[in-house]
């Protein structure tokens, strides 16, 4: 019986194939650890500390009623960091001292800061006639990285206000509620906020 010698391989051959085949597999191999350090995509640089600072904390007077007077706190951020912050939050509580409860929360999102510049923030607020404590949180991708406070106190006087005649005489008068603001407290009083955890030593 004849046989096919198209059917068989030769032993050399047979090791020649094994080994082109495992040579293939390990360039897979090492081609995959290498595409993945290639195009997995680096983690971003961590935040670094202390980049927001306040320079500085206007209040500007808006509305009078007989009843409540609005203000608008205007605290100015600067990020001293040469890429953008993260995205930027305040929280102010507007607290009466003399029960030191919150008459009201006020939040306000300005997104992120770019590298080397401040931006301005504008917190609406409404006092009436008594103290307060403006307390306000500053947060940086949800992490709270700045505090202050500033004290106000809103006090409105009924004054009686006249009206003269061209030859100066009174013809009317009247009562007028005016509000006088008094604020104690700056930029200088927002501070840094730690993060770091000091474990107590073993006794």
């Amino acid at each position: 019986m004849s046989v096919n010698k198209n059917m068989k391989l030769k032993p050399r051959t047979k090791k020649a194939g094994i080994f082109a085949v495992s040579l293939f597999v390990i360039m897979i191999a090492v081609f995959g650890v290498f595409a993945t350090g290639i195009f997995e995509p680096s983690s971003a640089e961590p935040l670094p500390d202390d980049h927001l600072f306040v320079e500085e904390l206007y209040l500007l007077k808006t509305e009078e009623t007989n009843e409540t007077v609005s203000v608008t706190c205007t605290p100015y951020i600067t990020n001293i960091w040469d890429e953008e912050s993260g995205d930027i939050k305040i929280i102010a509580y507007v607290v009466k001292k003399s029960n030191n409860i919150a008459d009201c929360k006020n939040t306000v999102e300005i997104g992120k800061i770019s590298a080397d510049s401040t931006a301005e923030l504008e917190i609406p607020i409404v006092l009436s006639d008594d103290s307060y404590n403006v307390d306000m949180l500053i947060f940086e991708d949800g992490k709270l990285v700045l505090k202050g406070s500033l004290t106000i106190k809103a006090v409105v006087e009924l004054k009686t206000m006249f009206k003269y005649g061209n030859e100066g005489e009174v013809i009317d008068e009247y009562i007028e509620e005016l509000w006088t603001l008094t604020c104690d407290g700056d930029a200088s009083d927002f501070h840094q906020v730690s993060h770091n955890i000091v474990l107590p030593s073993d006794i």
